[in-house]
C-alpha cells in the first residue's frame, strides 16, 4: 500500500503522473491520496504487508548484516526552543532569507511557534526551500507559550547565525490596548 500525501499542493495531472509512475514500479500497490497524511488506521495497521519469506525471495541478501551502510556524519539536527512570542511576518521574512541562504543545506523544517496576537499555535513544515504553516489548536490555558523549531541539513553548525537569528523574531512589547 502507498499513501500519495500532499496531494493539495500539486495538479491533478501531477498526480495522475506520479500514481502512473508508482503503478510502473509496483502495479499490485493500492495508492491512497491524502493530505496531512490522512487516512484511516485500517488502510495502514494491521495488513499483513511484511512477509519475510516473500522479501527473501526478492532479495536473498535481506538478512545479511555484512558491510552494512554507513550513516553521512555531515547530516544533523538542530533544535531551537523560545520562550515567548514570536512576530509572525519577522518569522517569515528570517525563514525566507535561511531559506534562501542555507536552503541546500536544510533537508527538513518542522515546528511550532506561538504567535503574538494569536491564540492558536501556529504549526509548519519546510521541505528543502517549500515551506508551509497554518494555525491550529489553541493555546491551553496555563499552557507556556513557546516556539520550537527542529532543522535537520547538511553542515548545520549550532554556533552560526541559524539559531542566533531567530532572536531577532521578537517583538517589541507593544502598549496596554
Amino acid at each position: 500500500r502507498i499513501l500519495l500525501n500532499k496531494t493539495d499542493l500539486v495538479s491533478e495531472a501531477d498526480l495522475e503522473r506520479v500514481e502512473k509512475r508508482l503503478k510502473s514500479i509496483n502495479s499490485q500497490a493500492p495508492v491512497q491520496r491524502c493530505t496531512k497524511a490522512e487516512v484511516s488506521p485500517d488502510w495502514v495497521l494491521d495488513i499483513g504487508a511484511f512477509d519475510l519469506k516473500r522479501v527473501i525471495e526478492m532479495d536473498p541478501e535481506f538478512l545479511n548484516t555484512d558491510g552494512e551502510h554507513e550513516h553521512d556524519n555531515s547530516v544533523s539536527s538542530i533544535s531551537i526552543i523560545r520562550p515567548g512570542n514570536v512576530d509572525l511576518e519577522l518569522v517569515q521574512k528570517w525563514v525566507g532569507q535561511l531559506l534562501q541562504e542555507k536552503g541546500a543545506q536544510i533537508y527538513r523544517m518542522k515546528g511550532v511557534l506561538s504567535i503574538s496576537n494569536a491564540d492558536e499555535k501556529f504549526v509548519y513544515q519546510a521541505v528543502h526551500m517549500l515551506f508551509r504553516g497554518n494555525f491550529d489548536d489553541k493555546w491551553e490555558a496555563g499552557e507556556p507559550r513557546e516556539s520550537k523549531l527542529v532543522f535537520i541539513g547538511k553542515n548545520l553548525d549550532e554556533k552560526e547565525p541559524l539559531t542566533s537569528d531567530v532572536s531577532q523574531t521578537r517583538p517589541v512589547h507593544a502598549p496596554p490596548v
